[in-house]
């Protein structure tokens, strides 16, 4: 593959220097709002303060551990970034929580407001990640705003010459039969990773889920189908124009490490995960210092899992021109 120098210097960064990543992901906000809120017995849109500082009580307990970290800049970034160590990288989110959705049921997504890439990379940003959520059969006026959402922030991304991390999921419909959507679950994950296979979206990293739902997995409990078949078709993912990272999508801890050894196996470059590594600690949530306990105790093992198989990964080095044009001895 080949990259701009600023480019790889961004790898470099939030990677380990060798093309693989171990990030962490405490962007998550409603899920975090979710949590926060039923712990303390308030709405969900009224805990920002106490979810910024859980936000920088997972970056100070867990990012030493990790080669890079995806914060959001609302409630992450002022809590965060005063804790992070200086080697790791940043990588900030741009896709609102908040999505649009039109008849049907169908998601259209939008950046946070306010916020774009250049003011991310005004405040140090190795790498730009966005979220659109995407299904194949959606009408043809809901997939052409996602796909151009992604090529325009793609194209800013490429004019900051910083990488552009693209996360792509599926989602059900309101009222849609939850085992019909599962059963198309692993057709469907291909088919919106292929979506977004064309060089011109100027992706760097894709950030990509298990092509299946976990609970039809055989050594999950399911039925459906196993491990050996999603790392088949993760296979896939490897042909995609740009190297991919595997998401943890609500796995459990022993599932994610079970997954990404399978993804690693099938040519993915690392991980980008958050709930698989904090979600069970935080049962402790909102005692704090047993919080911390937990974060310390179960989320640095589970890392220390995760970082053990991606040391497995073979090392891999971008074709970069190192020579600038115009510039005389």
């Amino acid at each position: 593959m080949k990259t701009t120098p600023a480019k790889a210097r961004a790898y470099s960064r939030i990677g380990d220097g060798a093309m693989r990543f171990g990030a962490l992901a405490i962007d998550q906000r409603p899920p975090l709002m979710n949590l926060v809120a039923q712990a303390l017995g308030k709405d969900p849109e009224g805990v920002a303060a106490e979810v910024a500082e859980l936000k920088g009580l997972l970056a100070d307990t867990l990012a030493r551990s990790a080669t890079g970290i995806l914060i959001d800049p609302y409630y992450a970034f002022p809590a965060a970034m005063p804790l992070l160590p200086r080697e790791i990288g940043l990588m900030l989110t741009l896709e609102h929580h908040r999505f649009e959705t039109v008849e049907g049921g169908w998601r259209k997504s939008q950046l946070i407001p306010g916020w774009s890439v250049e003011r991310a990379v005004q405040i140090g940003a190795d790498g730009l990640k966005l979220l659109a959520w995407h299904r194949p059969d959606a009408p043809a006026e809901a997939v052409q705003h996602q796909l151009e959402l992604v090529r325009k922030v793609g194209e800013e991304c490429q004019k900051a010459d910083r990488l552009f991390i693209f996360e792509v999921l599926p989602y059900p419909l309101p009222g849609e039969d939850e085992a019909a959507y599962k059963a198309k679950l692993r057709e469907m994950s291909l088919e919106i990773a292929a979506a977004f296979a064309d060089p011109g979206f100027h992706i760097d990293l894709y950030k990509l889920a298990i092509p299946g739902a976990a609970s039809l997995v055989r050594e999950w409990g399911g039925s459906a189908y196993s491990l050996d078949d999603l790392e088949a078709d993760m296979k896939e993912y490897s042909k995609l124009p740009a190297p991919w990272l595997l998401l943890s999508g609500g796995l459990n801890t022993d599932q994610f490490v079970d997954a990404f050894e399978r993804a690693a196996s099938a040519g993915a470059r690392g991980y980008l995960a958050g709930r698989a590594i904090w979600q069970h600690p935080l049962r402790k949530y909102p005692d704090l210092a047993a919080t911390r306990a937990a974060l310390l105790e179960e989320g640095r093992e589970a890392l220390d899992r995760l970082n053990e198989v991606l040391l497995s990964i073979p090392p891999m080095f971008p074709q970069v021109e190192w020579v600038l044009e115009g510039v005389a001895g």
